[in-house]
């Protein structure tokens, strides 16, 4: 169920236009993302993770390992994802969630951490993430160092969840 829905999802991104739509509000975005990975990091306890290494489903205990995106998505994800591995990886952490929520549902509540990132996509924005920022394209960098500290205790920005984050 809950794989199927994240399937969905990606299928039904306009991947020709990823990257083309971007403002200045898109920084909430990754606002959002950093606070809800900090949150689920200071719920279960577990030692941060650079946003862009922390596999939610691996740090749960999901021991199948990383999902081929090609079995289960469109062309048109695939092929996008091919040429964007940063990308593409968040995109595996969120598939490879899903299935594991599948099978333990208590951990479903989990998939919004990435929901953030997914937004950006459909609204035709684009982020890169590696070890050192957070970049949202015309949105703004949020350095990752120190990130976890920054963003335990922040407040989650309304404006999102109203919109189905």
């Amino acid at each position: 169920m809950y794989l199927d829905q994240a399937i969905l999802r990606l299928n039904n991104i306009n991947w020709s236009l990823v990257g083309t739509v971007s403002n200045k509000e898109d920084a909430d975005v990754g606002y959002e993302f950093m606070r809800r990975l900090a949150s689920f990091f200071k719920e279960t306890q577990l030692a941060p993770k650079p946003p862009g290494l922390a596999n939610v489903a691996n740090l749960l205990g999901d021991s199948e390992g990383e999902i081929e995106i090609a079995a289960l998505c469109n062309s048109d994800v695939v092929q996008f994802l091919s040429e964007d591995k940063n990308i593409q990886r968040m995109m595996q952490y969120y598939l490879q969630l899903a299935r594991y929520a599948d099978k333990n549902p208590d951990v479903h509540r989990y998939i919004s951490i990435y929901d953030p990132l997914i937004t950006l996509l459909e609204r035709g924005g684009v982020f890169r993430i590696t070890l050192r920022e957070l970049v949202i394209k015309n949105g703004g960098t949020y350095p990752l160092n120190g990130w976890y500290e920054r963003f335990f205790d922040k407040a989650p920005l309304d404006g999102l969840n109203k919109k189905g984050q």
